[in-house]
């Protein structure tokens, strides 16, 4: 299964109308929840690295306890990523036969966009004017299927985690921006805990309003 694009941006207002600062939001959520906990990614040199998709769908299966619906889960998507759309004129290297195609055909090929312009030209989630996200929604098991158009028939289109994700019953909130090399998680103090429980996430508790200074992330 993939998530659906949701055109109604407007299931975002219960956190986009506060009057908290943008990065706030973007970096760690909205204030209010019981607990805090900031997850770094893996580091790419580490033997056990996982991507940043794979630590947000594990991030995300152990929230999905801690929601009455599970099933029904909002992840927005910055509008940002390259991978979205075509890039313009760009040279696809990801095919092995593209020197053959320079050859024959000079003029650099359109990689297709990830998603019809019915969801990239589709109304977007604002926050504050200085973050837009497309809004999808599913279930929880879906995290990180989003269904995009692949580059060609056989070259898939990974895209990155989303930057925002929150229950319909707003139990919690996963907040991962794209400036930032970990992703915050608000709730109950019982799912915080359980977060911190986890050997296999690099997690510690966190303060609202209080983000970890020692980003290591080439700022966009």
């Amino acid at each position: 299964m993939t998530l659906r694009h949701d055109p109604d941006v407007a299931s975002a207002d219960w956190f986009v109308r506060s009057e908290a600062d943008w990065r706030t939001l973007a970096t760690q959520g909205p204030a209010g929840f019981e607990a805090y906990a900031t997850v770094r990614y893996d580091d790419g040199e580490s033997e056990q690295y996982r991507s940043d998709t794979a630590l947000m769908a594990l991030v995300v299966e152990l929230a999905a306890g801690y929601t009455r619906t599970p099933d029904d889960v909002f992840f927005g998507l910055w509008d940002g990523w390259g991978e979205l759309t075509d890039q313009g004129r760009a040279y696809s290297v990801v095919r092995s036969n593209w020197l053959r195609d320079l050859w024959f055909r000079p003029t650099p090929p359109r990689n297709r966009p990830a998603f019809s312009e019915e969801v990239t030209e589709g109304p977007r989630v604002d926050l504050h004017g200085e973050r837009s996200y497309l809004l999808f929604r599913g279930p929880a098991a879906d995290v990180g299927q989003w269904g995009a158009q692949p580059y060609a028939t056989d070259v898939e289109r990974p895209l990155p985690p989303a930057s925002l994700t929150w229950p319909a019953d707003h139990a919690w909130f996963i907040a991962a921006d794209v400036d930032t090399s970990w992703l915050c998680v608000g709730g109950t103090q019982q799912l915080i805990d359980a977060v911190l429980a986890r050997p296999d996430l690099d997690a510690e508790p966190a303060t609202h309003g209080a983000a970890p200074a020692d980003d290591d992330r080439e700022a966009r």
